[in-house]
């Protein structure tokens, strides 16, 4: 029987260590590499195409909840090596579409930073109707950003557009910096 637990116990621990090397939590000290592109591509042989698979995910309830006002560590954005692709391309179209896909991963920081937010200031709503509904808000808002992208980039062909795009991202990271995972946000002074 204890074989048989520290045997299950074992598989587990590298079930979650494996599923970790899959995933590459947003950094700002990290760029996507054509390396970390790791599912097989259709190759339909028109174009060089690429496609991430990106997330944000939150966790909270309990007391966690209840005792914790900064819920900054509780929301993650992620990448996800095994289900992301990229076909073969010359340099060039590799780097603007990694650039592009950088720009998705930074617009999906962004997406948890407003959560991290939302979940911040409004503390009420948080706890009598939970973060499905602040989840909700800044995921509407989201997509309309991801929409808008994906036109006025034509879907990251356009390079102009995506260095845009890029530099709107990065100040966007930067004026929501209280609401990064390891930041403390400031206290709101009362009138």
């Amino acid at each position: 029987m204890t074989k048989t637990i520290l045997l299950l116990s074992i598989t587990l621990l590298l079930s979650v260590a494996s599923n970790a090397q899959n995933i590459i939590e947003w950094s700002a000290d990290y760029q996507l590499q054509k390396s970390d592109f790791q599912a097989k591509a259709p190759n339909s042989g028109q174009m060089q195409t690429a496609s991430g698979s990106f997330s944000v995910e939150y966790e909270t309830g309990g007391l966690n909840l209840v005792l914790n006002r900064n819920m900054n560590e509780n929301v993650s954005c992620k990448f996800q090596k095994d289900a992301s692709y990229m076909d073969d391309g010359t340099e060039e179209a590799t780097a603007r579409l990694l650039r592009y896909q950088q720009l998705i991963f930074n617009l999906y920081e962004i997406q948890a930073r407003n959560m991290r937010e939302k979940f911040f200031e409004e503390r009420k709503t948080m706890l009598t109707k939970g973060p499905s509904e602040l989840h909700q808000r800044a995921y509407a808002e989201h997509a309309k950003l991801l929409s808008q992208v994906e036109s006025d980039t034509f879907n990251g062909t356009l390079d102009s557009e995506i260095e845009k795009w890029m530099q709107w991202s990065l100040e966007e990271l930067d004026k929501l910096g209280d609401f990064c995972k390891t930041c403390n946000p400031k206290k709101k002074q009362r009138k």
